[in-house]
């Protein structure tokens, strides 16, 4: 007997991952922003008030630099970062954070955890211990980006 393909668990994981893509995406589109801003503005807030390099930041969150550097200027144009020049790197620009972007990555984090928060309500907090585990553990199998804030890595 053939293998029922709903019980797979990437076939699960898709599901879930889609269900919750969308779910973001209309909170997103109240701030304005796409997965990859959002993605930045995190990255850059967890560094702040350091910056890191549209290389660093695409790296970290998964995308493309051409996708990095459209989201950068996007986020540019709203006055959400700014960009310079790397101190000992020429040609490397740098981004960071600024107070009106981190008040919107605040607020739109706020909602979104709304969203989460319904998402995993029928899961008691071990279950979502350990689930995080597993995603975890098959993030780092995959050499998916995990930021530990011990780590000295910014650029």
């Amino acid at each position: 007997m053939a293998e029922n393909f709903e019980e797979r668990l990437p076939y699960l994981m898709r599901r879930v991952s889609s269900a919750l893509t969308q779910r973001v995406d209309r909170t997103l589109r109240e701030f304005s922003l796409t997965h990859a801003q959002l993605g930045a503005l995190a990255q850059l807030g967890l560094v702040a008030p350091e910056s890191l390099s549209g290389a660093t930041l695409g790296q970290r969150i998964g995308v493309t630099a051409q996708s990095m550097s459209t989201a950068i200027a996007g986020l540019r144009e709203r006055g959400l970062v700014d960009r310079e020049p790397h101190p000992t790197h020429g040609r490397i620009l740098q981004v960071r954070i600024t107070p009106e972007g981190a008040e919107l990555l605040a607020r739109a984090q706020a909602a979104i955890k709304k969203v989460e928060d319904r998402t995993l309500a029928f899961l008691d907090d071990e279950q979502q211990r350990q689930l995080q585990r597993v995603l975890r553990s098959m993030m780092q199998a995959m050499d998916l980006y995990l930021y530990f804030p011990d780590a000295d890595d910014n650029d």
